[in-house]
C-alpha cells in the first residue's frame, strides 16, 4: 500500500493530500530514509512523522489493510506508537 494512503487510513494525517505534501516536504521518514508518496509500506516498517503542529511521532506498522476504507475502531490496530515528542519538549 502507498504510504500516503496508509497515513490517511491509519488516522495519522487527516487527508491523503496532506500526507502527499508531507512526503514531498520531507516530513515523513520510512525506515530511516525520506520517501515519496508512492513508496510502499509493509508490516514491521518504522515511520517517523513530523505533524503539522510540529510534534514528532514514531510508529511501527502492525498491519496494512487490504481495503481502502477502515473503520475508526480498526485504525488503532494498524500502528503502535513507539515514541511521541512535542515540539516544546524540555
Amino acid at each position: 500500500m502507498r504510504i500516503d494512503l496508509f497515513l490517511k487510513l491509519s488516522g495519522l494525517l487527516k487527508t491523503r493530500s496532506i500526507a502527499g505534501k508531507a512526503c514531498k516536504g520531507g516530513f515523513v521518514i520510512l525506515n530511516g530514509g525520506k520517501v515519496r508518496s508512492s513508496s510502499t509500506v509493509a508490516p514491521g516498517d518504522r515511520i517517523e512523522l513530523t505533524k503539522p503542529d510540529g510534534s514528532i511521532v514514531t510508529v511501527l506498522v502492525n498491519a496494512v489493510p487490504e481495503v481502502k476504507q477502515v473503520s475508526r475502531k480498526e485504525r488503532g490496530s494498524l500502528t503502535s506508537i513507539i515514541e511521541s515528542r512535542s515540539r516544546f519538549s524540555c
